[in-house]
């Protein structure tokens, strides 16, 4: 398997991946190359097979799934993640110090107490 562009193999900025057994015989391998999207109608990849001959896969951007994601996508997930991060983080901090308020106020004075600090001494 490899790639080509406008008919001529290429071998610079090429991935060659590993060949990888499937449990059915066959086999998996991959090669990879960064395309740019303007030029995917000048790829093809190769695929040379022992009794068959040639398969080529012209590259088509309808076709082709990528791992490339929506950047606007990206960032309102990256920002409702950090809104929730806060909100979480906002909740604890209340708890703690709820929590830290009750173990630190001063126990409230029995009325016996009480009684014996209002009277005049004598």
């Amino acid at each position: 398997m490899f790639w080509r562009k406008d008919g001529e193999e290429l071998h610079d900025n090429v991935d060659q991946g590993e060949t990888l057994p499937n449990h059915d015989g066959s086999f998996q391998m991959s090669v990879d190359l960064d395309v740019p999207a303007g030029d995917w109608g000048k790829y093809q990849c190769v695929f040379q097979l022992s009794g068959v001959g040639d398969k080529v896969l012209v590259l088509d951007s309808a076709e082709i799934k990528t791992n490339t994601g929506n950047p606007l996508l990206l960032i309102i997930g990256a920002a409702v993640a950090a809104l929730l991060l806060l909100l979480i983080a906002g909740i604890g901090f209340l708890v703690y110090r709820r929590r830290n308020a009750n173990k630190n106020s001063p126990s409230p004075a029995s009325s016996a107490e009480l009684t014996q600090l209002n009277q005049p001494s004598q």
